[in-house]
């Protein structure tokens, strides 16, 4: 079903005025009908805009999130996943949990990555960093006796 354009039509209730109609539904304005001798028309407003077209634009393959085409992998991350897995092999007295820790706050907080590594690189970090303060734990327990 078409609906008439927006306009000024007889008021359904009231045929002495006229009601706003904006394409869907009566609107709450309404105007006294002017007494003619020819029928009442009913105003229809087009609507009234710039137009434009995307014809011809030219695509770009660039991720819209990172605003490059480039991607990087984040060498902060990766160090600190290395980091990680050393820390779990060999960590005497937690240096290597030490420098998981800060390669993974780095990671965390300056990625380097770019587009969808982005993502992925914070992970990672995010990850080597659970394993850091676990290792840490584990070495601390050794060196201090606590266990």
């Amino acid at each position: 079903m078409t609906l008439p354009a927006a306009g000024w039509f007889p008021d359904p209730q009231d045929t002495h005025r006229l009601r706003w109609w904006d394409g869907h539904a009566w609107g709450g304005e309404t105007r006294v009908l002017q007494e003619r001798a020819e029928p009442v028309a009913p105003a229809v407003v087009a609507p009234a805009g710039p137009s434009f077209s995307v014809e011809g634009v030219p695509v770009h393959a660039a991720s819209w999130a990172s605003g490059s085409t480039v991607q990087r992998v984040g060498v902060t991350a990766v160090a600190a996943v290395l980091l990680a897995v050393l820390s779990v092999v060999w960590n005497p007295e937690g240096v290597a949990s030490a420098a998981t820790l800060v390669a993974a706050v780095v990671g965390i907080v300056r990625p380097g990555a770019t587009g969808g590594w982005r993502v992925l690189a914070r992970s990672a970090a995010a990850s080597a960093l659970v394993v850091a303060v676990a290792t840490a734990a584990v070495a601390a327990s050794l060196q201090f006796h606590l266990f």
